[in-house]
């Protein structure tokens, strides 16, 4: 079993039983303008914000090699539409499921750091990647001329689509998004709160070298896990070699 195949799974699962859900296929090709770069949406243009600090925000990335898990270029959306919310502060959910090929203990955290990257490349006009205060959360902003103007959960998931089969080692992309209530994203981040320690101990391991697992908050999804296993060992044997020359 692989790092998020179970997660994936349930996160779907979950999303199946929650009501006002609707489903669409990722649009070729973007309906919506860029805004080059210049994607400043201040607080009097505001139409729609989205995870703000006051209410539930979830984002994470959850991927497999096994593509039978993904439903190619589906986006789904618990709650109500971007276009049906102006002048609203909704909480908000952000799940991105990729299938995959080709990671390994040595490129994994890596190819992992390049897909996290993707969303501050979204270039919508009147949107707004307003702050990531901390890890798993978002914090947006969409103008009222976007939201006026259409701009949906279906523009979104498939700009971001766009973007993540960019990547030679992506071929498969689905997204979820919630805007329904707080009780629902608080349950998502519930099911999910695991692949942020995977990727906390990954990042433990990568960026400070600690290997140390008598005394790791994280030794239970290190032992659970053969990829983080296999990295701890070949960072191991990469220091070694380094110290003894």
């Amino acid at each position: 079993m692989q790092l998020f195949d179970t997660m994936i799974e349930d996160t779907k699962r979950f999303v199946h039983t929650l009501q006002q859900r609707r489903t669409w296929t990722a649009l070729d090709k973007s309906a919506w303008p860029e805004g080059g770069n210049r994607n400043i949406v201040l607080k009097e243009d505001m139409g729609l914000e989205l995870g703000s600090p006051q209410t539930q925000s979830l984002s994470c990335i959850l991927w497999t090699e096994n593509l039978d898990l993904i439903e190619k270029g589906l986006i789904t959306l618990a709650g109500p539409d971007l276009s049906e919310s102006y002048g609203r502060s909704l909480p908000f959910a952000k799940i991105v499921l990729v299938g995959v090929s080709g990671f390994t203990e040595e490129n994994t955290y890596e190819r992992y750091q390049d897909m996290e990257l993707i969303r501050y490349q979204l270039d919508l006009k009147g949107f707004m990647l307003r702050a990531v205060s901390q890890y798993m959360r978002e914090w947006c902003r969409i103008s009222s001329e976007a939201i006026i103007k259409g701009f949906s959960a279906q523009v979104l998931g498939s700009a971001l689509m766009k973007l993540f089969h960019e990547k030679s080692y992506v071929h498969a992309f689905e997204v979820i998004f919630l805007t329904s209530c707080m009780d629902d994203i608080a349950r998502l981040k519930r099911i999910t709160e695991d692949s942020q320690r995977i990727l906390a101990a990954m990042n433990k391991m990568v960026e400070e070298f600690d290997f140390d697992c008598t005394s790791c908050e994280y030794q239970d999804v290190c032992n659970e896990a053969d990829l983080l296993k296999d990295m701890r060992n070949r960072l191991q044997n990469k220091e070694r070699e380094v110290v003894h020359g």
